[in-house]
């Protein structure tokens, strides 16, 4: 039987597509194929048919999509504000994940950060100020499933301290200062 060569030129591509999907649905990936279990904060995100959530076809993080969830750090970036303003690069290499439900994504030494890369340093009183949690607090910080962000929503100083002078509290550093929160008076420079 001889096969018309107009019909196998035109088909030979679509030939070759099918044998491929045919090939392609043959492989059988397992758990076993991933690289470990994924942390406790993208634990919602297990599965071999997840892995393009985060990853390239080459298995690569792809920075993107990581800002596709991480959106509040995405509109911080794009303003080139915080601390990531610089880092949108490759998040992989200070967040490495595939180590387990206690793997610690923000992992770093309190006593060698420093705060002047947030776009907020610690002047004044706020430089004695040692236990990061008495700012950064979960009720204000962006919301996660199942860990603490040390991002803020508002780090104006009434996101930390009690308002004492109701419906005036949009400038504090008109009247304070961060040294010494006693308004300037008698012509004294208390800031």
């Amino acid at each position: 039987m001889k096969i018309d060569a107009k019909i196998f030129k035109c088909c030979w591509p679509a030939l070759i597509l099918v044998f491929s999907v045919f090939l392609w649905s043959q492989q059988h990936y397992t758990v076993d194929d991933a690289p470990g279990p994924l942390s406790t904060a993208h634990k919602d995100s297990a599965g071999l048919k997840n892995c393009g959530q985060c990853h390239n076809n080459d298995l690569e993080v792809v920075p993107k999509k990581c800002l596709t969830c991480h959106q509040e750090m995405a509109l911080r970036i794009s303003a080139n504000r915080g601390f990531h303003r610089d880092k949108a690069e490759d998040c992989a290499v200070c967040h490495t994940e595939h180590e387990g439900d206690d793997t610690k994504l923000v992992d770093w030494d309190v006593e060698d950060f420093d705060h002047e890369e947030t776009g907020y340093p610690l002047l004044g009183r706020h430089k004695t100020v040692t236990d990061c949690l008495i700012c950064h607090k979960k009720e204000n910080s962006f919301p996660r499933k199942t860990t603490f962000s040390y991002l803020m929503e508002d780090s104006r100083c009434l996101s930390c301290h009690e308002p004492q002078h109701p419906g005036q509290q949009d400038n504090c550093q008109v009247c304070h200062g961060r040294n010494n929160w006693r308004v300037e008076i008698w012509g004294r420079n208390t800031r």
